[in-house]
C-alpha cells in the first residue's frame, strides 16, 4: 500500500514524492479513493485551506524502485495523457496534478522562507545565520555529521544545535558567508540546499518590535506582596525586576546568562511581568495574585533602542526545553509546580504556512510530557492595508461604518501574509489573539489621517494575526485585550493604504504596564502603554494564575489534583469564557459569502478572526446567581468515553425563557512527527440526545462543530427559548469520548460545563445543592 500524506515533517526525504496540485486537497483526496493500492493516510485530519494557491501532498515509498516507476507513470502521463492499462485507475488523479518530482532544493527551501532570505541578503553583511532543520533520523550522528560539513564547505559555522526526540527534532544553528547564501535563494543543487541531510533552511527567529509609549497621569502604585511557590511562569526578555510595581512579585532564573547582556531599555519583558501581576493598570483587576511568578530570561535589549530584544546564540526551541526542564526536573528543580507557561514571542520569520515549525512541535512536546499549558500570543502585523482605486480622500469622505468595511476587506485581501507566527501553530497551547479594545480614551482631536477604524466592532487589532492552525485547527482559540491600534491613512495616488502605527501608536491608546525610566521619564514608577498580542496573552496568564488561586481556595484538595489535570482545567476554563463578538454579523456580512448554504464557510471566514471568540474574566472565575459552572478532570484511555450527568435546575423547566448550556473540553495530546495523524489523541464532545428536551439547540455565533473538533480543545454551545420538559430533579448527559487510536497511555482531560437563564436567580443554588463536591468557601457571585 502506498502512502500519501499531507505534512513532510520527520519522514525520510530520499523515499519522499512531492505531488503539486492543480486544485484542492479535498478534491484530491476523493481521486486517490478511486486508486487501488493508495491511500491518503491522515485524510480525516484536513481541511481545505482556500489561502493555498500551491497545495502539494506527499507520497512515501516503500523503495528507490517504485520511486522511479511512480516518475516515469507520470513523465508518460505528461508527454501523450495515457498510461499502460494497468494504471488505468490513476488517471483521475494523474489528471489533478501539475507536477510530480523527488524532495528536493525548493521543499527545503519554501516560499516563505526564500523572500525573507532574499531580505536578508539584501543587508549586505560579511555573515547571514540561518537555522537548518535537519531530517529526524533516529541515530542522528550521521545526519548531523553530514550538515557540519557541508556548512564548513561553504565556509560557514555552526553556532549551536538541538535535538529533541519527542519532538521529532535536529536542528543547527549557523552562520554562513554571502555566496552561500545566495546558494540557498537560489536554490542550488549543489549547495546547501542540495544536501539530503537538511529538512528545511530557515532565517534566524527574530522578535518583533511592540509598539509601547510612556505615560503621565496614572496615581502611583506599588508591587503586591506574593508568597508561595509560582504556579505560573514567563519566558521572555529580561525584565525590571526592581520596578516599583514589580520588586518582590518575580523569581528570576537567568539559566543563559542574559543579565548582564542586557544593556538596553528592558521593556517587553517589564511590560509582560507587569500585565500577569497587575492586568491593566488603568483598570486594575480587583483580585491580586497570591504566588510569585516565575520569570526566564529568554532575550535581552541591546544598547541599539531601535532593535528589539534578541535571542542569544541559541535556537528557541532549545531553550524552551533547557528552561522546562530545570523548572520540573532534576535534584533542585527551579520551579517544580509552575504549570502554566506565558510566551509572548511570536517570530516575525516564521508566519504559520501549513508545515509546524519546529518551536511549535517541542512546544506540544513539552506541554504533553509535563503537562504544562502555554499562553502564546498569535504575532502581529504591522503591513499596511491596501485597498485599489478608491484614494485617500475617498476613504476620509466614507462614514465610520463604511470605513470599516472597506478596511476589513483590504485584510482579507492579505490573509495568507497575515497568518499567526511560530510557535502559536502549536496544537497543545492556548493561542491569544488582540481584541480591538482596552480601558484608555485619548483626551483630544485624533491628528489628520490618524483613524481608529476598528472601533466598537467586536474585531481583533488591524494587526492581530489570524488563523487557522494547524490541519485547520481554530487558532487563535481566544482575543484578550490588547489595545485599540490605530492607523495611519496614506495616499497612494489613485489607491490608498491603512499603516498600523508602530511610533507613536500607544499615545492613542494601549494596556497600560510597568516600564523602564528613558530620557523623558526618569522614574521610578514609569507606566507605558503597550499594544498586540503579546500583552493580551500576558493578560490571559494572569486570569489562568488567578483561577488556580481560586480554585485552590474553593476546594481544599484542589493541589493534590495531578498538575496535568489542572493545567487541562485552566486550558479548558479560558476558552469556556469565549463568546463570539458582535464581529461575526461584520466578518459574514463583508467576507461572505453570502448565501446561507455556505454556513460552514462563513464560520471558517469568522474563526480566522475572533477563533472561538473574546474572553470573558467574569465568567472563567465567577458564578452568579443566574449561572451554574461546574467542572470535573479525570483520563480516558483510546476509545473509551465518559457520561456526565448534569443537574437540570427546576426553574429552568417550563418557562419559554432564554437558557443555555455550554459545554468546553481540552487535553494535551503527544505530537507524533512522522506519523499519519501528528495529534495523537482526538476526543469530542457527542451531541447531547435531549437537546429538544431542553428546549435548546445548536448555537448559530460558534464555530461549526467539524471546525471545532480540530484541536486540543473543543467548545459548544446550546441556546433556545422554548420551555424545557425535563422532569424535577432531572439531569442532562453529556458524552465525552476519546477516539480510537494506537496508544496505550491514559490521557489526561478536563471538561466545564455552564447552565444559565438569564434573571432566574435560582439556577446557582439548586445546581450547588445537587452535587457531590462543593466549595468550601463562597465563590464570587
Amino acid at each position: 500500500m502506498l502512502q500519501l500524506r499531507a505534512d513532510p515533517d520527520a519522514l525520510a526525504p530520499e523515499r519522499l514524492l512531492v505531488f503539486e496540485l492543480t486544485g484542492g486537497v479535498m478534491q484530491f483526496t476523493e481521486a486517490v479513493r478511486l486508486v487501488p493500492g493508495l491511500e491518503f493516510l491522515g485524510a480525516e485530519d484536513l481541511d481545505e485551506d482556500e489561502l493555498d494557491s500551491d497545495p502539494v501532498v506527499y507520497l512515501m515509498v516503500p523503495s528507490e524502485a517504485a520511486l522511479r516507476n511512480i516518475v516515469t507513470l507520470w513523465r508518460g502521463w505528461q508527454q501523450n495523457g495515457t498510461v499502460p492499462y494497468r494504471f488505468s485507475a490513476w488517471k483521475t488523479m494523474l489528471s489533478q496534478l501539475r507536477n510530480i518530482r523527488p524532495w528536493g532544493p525548493q521543499d527545503r527551501v519554501t516560499t516563505a522562507d526564500h523572500d525573507i532570505l532574499v531580505e536578508e541578503y539584501a543587508r549586505d553583511t560579511a555573515l547571514y545565520r540561518v537555522e537548518v532543520e535537519l531530517v529526524f533520523r533516529r541515530n542522528g550522528e550521521v545526519t548531523e555529521a553530514e550538515a557540519r560539513a557541508a556548512i564548513l564547505a561553504v565556509d560557514g559555522a555552526v553556532v549551536s544545535r538541538s535535538r529533541i526526540t519527542g519532538a521529532g527534532y535536529h536542528a543547527l544553528l549557523a552562520d554562513l558567508p554571502g555566496p552561500a547564501l545566495a546558494d540557498v535563494i537560489a536554490r542550488n543543487p549543489a549547495g546547501l540546499a542540495g544536501v539530503e541531510a537538511v529538512l528545511q533552511i530557515r532565517p534566524q527567529s527574530i522578535f518583533q518590535l511592540v509598539p509601547s509609549e510612556e505615560v503621565d497621569g496614572l496615581p502611583a502604585g506599588g508591587a503586591p506582596a506574593l508568597h508561595g511557590d509560582p504556579i505560573a511562569a514567563i519566558f521572555d526578555a529580561v525584565p525590571l525586576s526592581q520596578h516599583p510595581r514589580l520588586a518582590g512579585t518575580l523569581s528570576i532564573d537567568d539559566p543563559f546568562d542574559l543579565e548582564g547582556q542586557a544593556v538596553g531599555m528592558r521593556t517587553h519583558g517589564t511590560a509582560m511581568a507587569s500585565a500577569v501581576v497587575h492586568g491593566d493598570i488603568n483598570a486594575a483587576w480587583g483580585r491580586p495574585l497570591e504566588r510569585r511568578v516565575h520569570f526566564v530570561n529568554m532575550l535581552y535589549a541591546t544598547a541599539d533602542a531601535a532593535s528589539p530584544e534578541r535571542f542569544p546564540d541559541l535556537l528557541p526551541a532549545d531553550m524552551f526545553e533547557r528552561a522546562v526542564l530545570a523548572m520540573r526536573t532534576g535534584d533542585v528543580p527551579t520551579a517544580r509546580h509552575v504549570l502554566i507557561v506565558n510566551a509572548s514571542l511570536g517570530d516575525a520569520n516564521k508566519p504559520f504556512a501549513g508545515r509546524l515549525s519546529g518551536w511549535a512541535r517541542v512546544v506540544d512536546h513539552l506541554s504533553a510530557t509535563y503537562g504544562i499549558l502555554f499562553i502564546i500570543s498569535a504575532g502581529n502585523h504591522h503591513a499596511p492595508l491596501e485597498t485599489l482605486d478608491m484614494t485617500a480622500g475617498a476613504f476620509e469622505a466614507l462614514d465610520p461604518a463604511e470605513r470599516v468595511r472597506v478596511a476589513l476587506r483590504a485584510s482579507a485581501k492579505q490573509l495568507t501574509n497575515r497568518r499567526i507566527l511560530a510557535p502559536a501553530e502549536a496544537m497543545n497551547a492556548i493561542t491569544v489573539g488582540a481584541l480591538h479594545a482596552d480601558q484608555f480614551t485619548y483626551p483630544n482631536q485624533l491628528p489628520a489621517y490618524n483613524f481608529d477604524v476598528w472601533a466598537d466592532t467586536g474585531l481583533c487589532s488591524v494587526s492581530s494575526a489570524l488563523g487557522p492552525g494547524h490541519n485547520g485547527a481554530t487558532k487563535p482559540e481566544i482575543l484578550a485585550p490588547g489595545g485599540r491600534h490605530h492607523v495611519r491613512l496614506s495616499p497612494q495616488g489613485d489607491h490608498h493604504h491603512l499603516v498600523p502605527l508602530t511610533t507613536n501608536a500607544a499615545t492613542f491608546g494601549g494596556i497600560a504596564v510597568a516600564a523602564p525610566p528613558s530620557g523623558t521619564s526618569p522614574g521610578p514608577d514609569v507606566i507605558a502603554r503597550s499594544i498586540g498580542t503579546s500583552v493580551a496573552a500576558a493578560l490571559a496568564t494572569g486570569v489562568a494564575a488567578r483561577a488556580h488561586e481560586a480554585l485552590e481556595a474553593a476546594y481544599a484538595d484542589f493541589g493534590a489534583l495531578p498538575s496535568a489535570q489542572r493545567a487541562c482545567l485552566l486550558k479548558t476554563l479560558l476558552v469556556h469564557g469565549a463568546r463570539w463578538t458582535n464581529a461575526r454579523d461584520l466578518l459574514i456580512e463583508v467576507l461572505g459569502p453570502p448565501e446561507g448554504k455556505y454556513s460552514y464557510r462563513q464560520k471558517d471566514n469568522v474563526r480566522r478572526y475572533i477563533g472561538y471568540g473574546a474572553y470573558d474574566p467574569e465568567l472563567i472565575i465567577n458564578c452568579a446567581d443566574d449561572r451554574a459552572t461546574l467542572w470535573a478532570v479525570g483520563t480516558l484511555i483510546a476509545d473509551q468515553g465518559r457520561r456526565f450527568r448534569i443537574p437540570w435546575p427546576a426553574t429552568m423547566t417550563a418557562k419559554a425563557k432564554p437558557h443555555g448550556l455550554s459545554a468546553t473540553l481540552a487535553w494535551f495530546s503527544p505530537p507524533r512527527p512522522g506519523a499519519v495523524a501528528y495529534r495523537a489523541v482526538r476526543m469530542k464532545i457527542v451531541e447531547p440526545a435531549q437537546l429538544g428536551t431542553a428546549g435548546i439547540k445548536a448555537s448559530g455565533v460558534q464555530p461549526d462543530p467539524k471546525q471545532a473538533h480540530k484541536g486540543t480543545v473543543v467548545h459548544r454551545r446550546w441556546d433556545g427559548d422554548k420551555a424545557a420538559a425535563i422532569a424535577a430533579n432531572g439531569f442532562v448527559e453529556l458524552d465525552v469520548q476519546r477516539e480510537a487510536d494506537d496508544g496505550d497511555t491514559p490521557a489526561n482531560f478536563a471538561i466545564v460545563v455552564t447552565l444559565e437563564m438569564p434573571g432566574e436567580v435560582e439556577v446557582y443554588n439548586q445546581v450547588l445543592n445537587r452535587v457531590a463536591l462543593k466549595p468550601q468557601v463562597p465563590v464570587a457571585v
